[in-house]
This record gives structure tokens, C-alpha cells and sequence, in this order.
């Protein structure tokens, strides 16, 4: 398959850059660079989801589809048609696709949630570990069996009592005396797969302290798997606890090396994060597209529900959420491309550099997570209002919908966690010289100084004040930033409020900033982007006047009296009122959708 993704982009920029570079510096990969293999891939993996999952979900979701296995049987399936392959090497009688085309995959399979947490675990966590970090015997033994769908694979993290903080596992796992297997003791919870699984990726520490992968299959001696939990959505997909007691696990299935486990676990879940993303967005177009459906045949005081002004600007808002996030997992997949493709497979330290590609982009992986998965649940929650009791009932697919989503804002790392995480890593990042947050808090200090800070244009036509408004927005984050960290010091990290409203400014930052190059790019390609750039202009004015409100109560936390002045001074310069009629914007995105009975903004 053709390397499209790095086709004209032949430099990935530093993960977190994007604060501190206007928008556009680089190139960013979009969903319009999909080539011609890609998306027949992409129209397959649909008419798969359309023929083989959509009828079936309320069956697959019964007690006598789970009594059948009827989820595995949909799996093989689509195993058969090569998908689980993507990114298996082709030394290993895989495709060896590039990481735009697994998350392309990921877009188009999850429309669906049951089945979509069913194959993330199974082709997606549950083995790219082995693909990473195994060896060449191990990944001929289990790589090739899970992506053919001959064995059920599954990843075991998550403890009774660890969830969020997977390195304080209890699990252990000690040497047999004759040195032949690892004796693993301990219970794992809340495991995708667990029912059908015949092989998984378990995490234990060696002698109690080295955090340590192992591959485990299903039969050996001393283990066992719990009983099936009964849950709010998603009840199509197996959960079970794995139980270990004496659990004798051959020497030859650890997975890289001892008590580096956690170079597994945090990877694996970096690239879980931004495909969690993309495949969330799936559903809340599918969503969308049904609502308006409704919406568009339902009358209520002579008028159609989807000509309602209150409905279309909840229209307005699902939209820009989507075109948004859509943006930015691409340029995610996009630039962990570029950097996978400068490197020597053969090199003795491929894996190594193969981890830090995808590890420079673990911001925005934790953004895209965040971001998505909260677009979702917005977007359902308006779809349900819009159909009133009909949604709250099982006649219409969003009662489903709205169950299999509220999981998303848990898994691959709560949605707090990853808040946690963003400003955590741009701080540490500037402390290893690999991100420049002092230099651009430097010049934006200069500019408040100077008064350099710009004009905004009196038309909204275009992105330029949509690029106005996001280098404000910009501003705000670093100032937010240099202020914390000077109040707080090496203690930032326990002004969990303060991180969190800083984390969202970040997010905001990338989302739009995202949505803004690629509407430049399309535009620069000859597309008509009167729509794709008011949604810039609206989500970029809309977020500067929520960042400047989120600025100044951080400042208010933080400082007092004659030190809080010159804060909130500098504050209210760069979060000043941008004056604009958004109005008439919102009305012409929402008239787009609801014509198009959906989101219809990228064709593949």
C-alpha cells in the first residue's frame, strides 16, 4: 500500500509544537490525502460494518447472542477480509500499512461499539505489543494467529484495586525453581475479550517490583477466567476478570524485557488513544446522520423538529466537534508516519525509535482521547433530546448509543488522567530542551509589552480571524502556564484544578489549530471552504471567550491583591472580546448538515 501519508509532509514537527508555531507552519495530514488503496478500504470496512454489524447489534448484545458467540464469529469475519493484517508486517504475511490506514480502519469499524471495543482489543491493544515488542519466534507464534482471527486476543492492565495507576499492580510473578516458567499470582479486571480470549497481553511484577509484559494463553495451568460482567452498555463485548493462582507461564512469553513493562503499557496506550479517538468520532456521525433523520420526518407545531433554530445550532455545535477532531487524529496518524518512515527497520535500535515516533505525540494522543470522546457524548445527548421519549426506548438506536459511548471518557486512561498528562509532559518537555514553551512565552511577553498584538479583521469570510482568535487563544495558554508554574514551582503538579483548565486550553489550542490548516490545505487544493471556515471561525472566537473567562479565575486562584494585577492585566489584553456576528456561521453550518441529512464535510 502506498505510503500516502507521508506523500507531501516530509517533516513531523515536535509533539506539543503546535503551541508555540503558527498555524499551517507545517503541513498536516488530512483525510483528503487518503489514496485510492486507502480508501477502497475504507468502502469495504463500511459495507462490512453495514452488512455484517449494524443488523445483528441487538442480537449481539442479547444473552443468546453471548451464549452463542456471536461477536466471535462477526470478529473472524472480518479478520478474513485482512483488516486485523494492516499493520502486520509483511515478513510476518501481513499488509504492513501505514498507521494512517490502521486509524482509517478504526474510523470506518467504529461505527459500531460493541464491536468496536470487541476489535480494538483483539487487533489493536491485543497485539500491537507483541508486534512491538516481541520477538521474531513470538510474533511468527501468536502476531500471525491473532491477525488471521484463528485465536481471540486480549490486553491485561487493569486491577481491582489499580485502574488509573497501572504501575502499582499486585500481580506478581516469581521463577519456578527449575527456571522454566513464570509463577503469576494475582487477579486482572475489567478485560475486553476475557470470555472469548485464547490469548492475551498480561502485565505482573517480576519478584513484586519489575513491572514485566507476559503473553499468556488460554489452558494454562493456574488459570482462569471470572464471570461475565453485567454492564451498562457495551453488552455485547466480553468483560471478565482473568485470575491467576499458580499460574505457570513459560519463560519463553515474556514480552520484551523484565521490568520493562511499562514502556509497553504506556506505548500501547498512546496508540490506543488517538484510534479511541477517530473511532468514537465514527459513531457520533452515524448518530447524527440517524437524529436528522428523525428530525428531518418528525413535525412537531406544524414544523419539522430539524428546522427548529435551538435544534440546528445544536446542529452547528456537532458539527464543528466533529470536523475538529477529525482533524486532529489524522495529523496525529500523519506525523507518527513521517517520523516511522525516516527510520532503518534493520537498525539494532528500530524498536526503541519506533516507541519515541509514537511517544513525541502522547499529548496529543491524551487531546485526541479527551476531545473525541466528549464530542460523543455531546453529540448523543442532543440526538436523544431530539427524538424525546422515542429516544429514551429501545424503538431507536440511540438508547443503545448512549449506553456503548458513556465508557469512552473511562478507558485507555480516564479522561482526568489524560488531563493530567498534557501540561505534565509540556512542562517536562521544556525541561529536556525538546519543546521551547519559555521561548514563545518570551516573545508573547515582548508583544504585551510592545502592544504587538494584531488587529482583528472585520470579516469573518475566510480564516483569518479564525487565525486571529487562535493565536490569542495561544497566548492565553502560555501565560496561563508561565503563571502556574511560577506560583507553584515544583508543587504545580499537586494543583490538580489548575492543570485540568490549563489541559483544556491546550486541547482547544490543538483541535483548532488542526481544523485550521487542513481547511487552509483543502482551500489550496480549489475546495470551497466558505463552510469548513466558519466552523473555524466559530470554534476559534467561541473558544478565545471561554479561555479568557478559564484565565482569569485560574489567575484569581492563584494570586491576590497588587500581585494579581498585572496577571489579570495581561489576561484581559490577550482574552479581550473578539467582536464578531457568529450567527449568520452557525446558521450556514447547521443548513449544510441538516441538507445533508449528516455529517458530510470529508468523503472516503
Amino acid at each position: 500500500m502506498a505510503d500516502s501519508s507521508i506523500a507531501d509532509q516530509r517533516t513531523a514537527p515536535a509533539g506539543g509544537s503546535f503551541l508555540t508555531e503558527a498555524v499551517g507552519t507545517s503541513r498536516i495530514f488530512t483525510v483528503e490525502d487518503l489514496d485510492e488503496d486507502q480508501r477502497a478500504m475504507a468502502s469495504e470496512a463500511q459495507r462490512f460494518m453495514e452488512k455484517e454489524v449494524w443488523p445483528k447489534e441487538r442480537r449481539l448484545e442479547s444473552k443468546e447472542g453471548k451464549a452463542a458467540a456471536e461477536m466471535v464469529k462477526v470478529l473472524k469475519k472480518a479478520c478474513d477480509l485482512g483488516f486485523a493484517q494492516v499493520e502486520v508486517p509483511e515478513k510476518y504475511d501481513g499488509i504492513g500499512a501505514d498507521k494512517v490506514t490502521s486509524l482509517l480502519l478504526a474510523d470506518k469499524l467504529g461505527t459500531s461499539g460493541d464491536f468496536c471495543v470487541t476489535w480494538g482489543a483483539h487487533s489493536g491493544i491485543g497485539l500491537a505489543p507483541i508486534l512491538y515488542f516481541g520477538n521474531d519466534a513470538q510474533k511468527k507464534k501468536f502476531a500471525m494467529r491473532i491477525a488471521s482471527g484463528e485465536t481471540v486476543s486480549c490486553y491485561a492492565l487493569s486491577e481491582p484495586g489499580s485502574g488509573s495507576d497501572a504501575l502499582a499492580a499486585r500481580t506478581t510473578a516469581v521463577l519456578s525453581p527449575d527456571g522454566k516458567h513464570y509463577i503469576l499470582n494475582g487477579t486482572k479486571q475489567w478485560i475486553t475479550n476475557a470470555t472469548w480470549m485464547d490469548v492475551g497481553v498480561v502485565f505482573a511484577k517480576v519478584d513484586g517490583d519489575k513491572f514485566t509484559g507476559f503473553i499468556v494463553e488460554r489452558g494454562t495451568p493456574g488459570f482462569t477466567v471470572g464471570n461475565e460482567e453485567h454492564k451498562l452498555g457495551l453488552r455485547g463485548s466480553s468483560t471478565c476478570q482473568l485470575i491467576f493462582n499458580d499460574a505457570y507461564v513459560p519463560v519463553e512469553n515474556v514480552l520484551g524485557e523484565i521490568g520493562k513493562g511499562h514502556k509497553i503499557a504506556f506505548n500501547t496506550l498512546n496508540l490506543g488513544r488517538y484510534k479511541l479517538g477517530v473511532g468514537v468520532l465514527a459513531l457520533a456521525k452515524r448518530a447524527l446522520g440517524e437524529a436528522l433523520q428523525y428530525a428531518n420526518d418528525r413535525k412537531q407545531f406544524g414544523t419539522r423538529v430539524a428546522d427548529f433554530g435551538i435544534i440546528r445550532q445544536m446542529v452547528t455545535d456537532s458539527t464543528i466537534g466533529i470536523y475538529l477532531g477529525e482533524s486532529l487524529c489524522y495529523r496525529i496518524a500523519g506525523n507518527i508516519d513521517v517520523r516511522l518512515h525516516a527510520l532503518q527497520t534493520e537498525a539494532p535500535d528500530y524498536i526503541e525509535k519506533q516507541m519515541a515516533a509514537i511517544e513525541e505525540y502522547a499529548i496529543e494522543a491524551s487531546a485526541a482521547k479527551v476531545f473525541c470522546s466528549e464530542v460523543l457524548d455531546r453529540v448523543l445527548d442532543r440526538a436523544l433530546q431530539w427524538h424525546g421519549g422515542y429516544g429514551f426506548v429501545e424503538d431507536y438506536n440511540i438508547e443503545k448509543f448512549v449506553r456503548d459511548a458513556r465508557v469512552n471518557r473511562i478507558f485507555e486512561g480516564t479522561n482526568e488522567i489524560n488531563r493530567m498528562l498534557i501540561p505534565g509532559t509540556l512542562f517536562k518537555r521544556q525541561m529536556q530542551s525538546r519543546l521551547d514553551l519559555f521561548g514563545a512565552i518570551k516573545d508573547m511577553q515582548k508583544r504585551l509589552g510592545t502592544g504587538d498584538l494584531g488587529t482583528p479583521p472585520k470579516s469573518t469570510e475566510g480564516t483569518d480571524l479564525a487565525e486571529f482568535a487562535l493565536q490569542r487563544l495561544k497566548w492565553l495558554t502560555l501565560l496561563v502556564a508561565q503563571a502556574a508554574s511560577t506560583k507553584f514551582g515544583m508543587a504545580l503538579d499537586g494543583e490538580q484544578e489548575t492543570l485540568a483548565q490549563l489541559s483544556d486550553l491546550v486541547i482547544d489550542s490543538y483541535a483548532i489549530d488542526s481544523a485550521i490548516a487542513r481547511t487552509k490545505q483543502r482551500k489550496a487544493a480549489g475546495g470551497d471552504e466558505v463552510v469548513t471556515s466558519a466552523i473555524c471561525t466559530v470554534a476559534a472566537v467561541e473558544a478565545l471567550d471561554r479561555a479568557s473567562a478559564t484565565a482569569q479565575r485560574v489567575l484569581e486562584n492563584a494570586f491576590a491583591g497588587d500581585e494579581l494585577a498585572p496577571w489579570a492585566s495581561k489576561a484581559s489584553q490577550l482574552g479581550a472580546h473578539v467582536p464578531a456576528a457568529l450567527l449568520p456561521l452557525r446558521r450556514l453550518i447547521a443548513k449544510k448538515t441538516v441538507d445533508d441529512l449528516g455529517y458530510k464535510l470529508s468523503s472516503y
